[in-house]
């Protein structure tokens, strides 16, 4: 747990805020699974992407696969953000008010791609110092000596 970043914190907190957005109430009554097709499930594996993140920095050696965790939840968490406004502009239930997991799912995309990028940016593990700094400038000796 201590190898996990700021980054790494919010996608997982945010895709199990997804999979808790969906289960709550997105029109009316009915829950974001109910009322969305395919949109659902698009969520659920972008939110089971966002959760990875955590899990492969806290238990991979390398850091080949949380980089491409965190660059994939980018990506797909602004996929997942642009579907969320989509149904919260063009509702797929007529006359049935907004709710509150629509709002909460839309958070949690923004969440998982913000948390990607936090991710990325900070590339080195907490409690490790930089790498030394720029190489020093070579040059050649004067001609004359």
């Amino acid at each position: 747990m201590s190898r996990l970043r700021a980054g790494e914190w919010l996608a997982g907190v945010a895709g199990l805020g997804m999979l808790i957005a969906l289960a709550l109430p997105w029109y009316g009554d009915a829950s974001g699974f109910e009322s969305l097709s395919v949109i659902d499930i698009l969520l659920v594996l972008v939110a089971l992407l966002a959760l990875s993140l955590p899990v492969l920095q806290a238990t991979q050696g390398s850091p080949a696969l949380p980089v491409a965790a965190a660059v994939l939840s980018v990506a797909f968490g602004f996929i997942g953000v642009l579907l969320v406004l989509f149904r919260l502009i063009d509702e797929p239930r007529d006359g049935y008010e907004v709710a509150f997991g629509a709002w909460l799912g839309l958070v949690a995309a923004l969440g998982i791609t913000a948390g990607g990028w936090v991710s990325i940016a900070n590339e080195r593990a907490p409690g490790v110092p930089p790498g030394p700094g720029p190489e020093p400038e070579l040059r050649s000796a004067p001609l004359g000596s």
